[in-house]
């Protein structure tokens, strides 16, 4: 019941932080830390997460949620994974703008899930979920919902990217980062939060509830960000941004079990409005 009760106000927060812009009149939002990307307008963030959503619950296949026999290892693992996803935000925030962040980055969020997981030996009840998957949905499943949300994120009319702020880069350089964010982020950060940490959670307390603690966590992880305005701004501001994508790619994971998925979601989101720069 308390489990319940956590996951409803947990999604009340997410929900609510998108309506409160709204009704403050914000209509824009910074959707991204780097001070070169534009502000992007709130429909363009809401909409298609929403769409996203919706199309996932009725996409194929009807995959049932994980029945796993919750164990001593599985609550130790998940006791340990959650420290790490609380420590990470902490260690990003004191650390923020420094040469140190990359590298805790990977300590906290590869080095020490490897570790927990090689210390507290346990099978991930993903493999065999998966195996519930017909293959032929395995790929088209995820692939149509990523198609109708991407056009909607990129293309369709709600969109309004402004990339003027990255005009000045050097292509090589512009390059190398592009490359750095899609291993750190769009790697690293998924296997940890949805392939590792959400996939024991679920097998503990169930889907949804996993889903939203595993999108408040991947919200968490971007505390850093405190540093760029007003603490309540920068609270909504994460909530809708960070969060909507929390929301999509857990349930995006919890449905097909495709990592692909995930990295392919992230990476267009970090890195193909960047494309037109690269290859111009």
């Amino acid at each position: 019941m308390r489990i319940k009760g956590l996951t409803a106000a947990g999604l009340v927060l997410l929900a609510g932080a998108p309506i409160l812009l709204l009704l403050m009149g914000r209509t824009t939002l910074a959707a991204s830390a780097d001070e070169e990307a534009g502000a992007v307008p709130l429909a363009a963030i809401v909409v298609p997460y929403l769409v996203g959503l919706i199309l996932i619950r009725l996409t194929p296949p009807s995959l049932p949620a994980l029945d796993g026999a919750p164990d001593a290892a599985l609550r130790r693992q998940s006791r340990w994974l959650i420290g790490l996803a609380l420590a990470f935000p902490v260690a990003a925030f004191l650390t923020r703008d420094t040469a140190l962040y990359p590298l805790l980055k990977i300590l906290i969020l590869l080095v020490g899930a490897w570790v927990v997981l090689r210390r507290i030996r346990r099978p991930s009840a993903a493999r065999a979920h998966r195996q519930r998957i017909p293959k032929l949905w395995y790929w088209l499943g995820p692939a149509i919902v990523i198609v109708v949300w991407g056009y909607l994120f990129f293309y369709s009319p709600l969109t309004g990217t402004d990339l003027s702020g990255y005009e000045d880069w050097d292509r090589a350089e512009l390059a190398l980062v592009a490359l750095y964010t899609f291993l750190t982020a769009s790697v690293l950060e998924e296997i940890f939060y949805r392939v590792i940490l959400q996939t024991r959670l679920e097998e503990l307390w169930g889907r949804w509830p996993a889903i939203t603690a595993t999108a408040l966590l991947f919200v968490a992880m971007h505390a850093h960000r405190y540093a760029d305005g007003a603490f309540f701004d920068i609270t909504l501001l994460i909530l809708t941004s960070n969060g909507a994508l929390g929301l999509f790619a857990g349930y995006l994971w919890a449905k097909y079990r495709n990592v692909w998925a995930l990295i392919a979601v992230h990476g267009a989101i970090n890195g193909l409005a960047l494309l037109p720069l690269l290859i111009g």
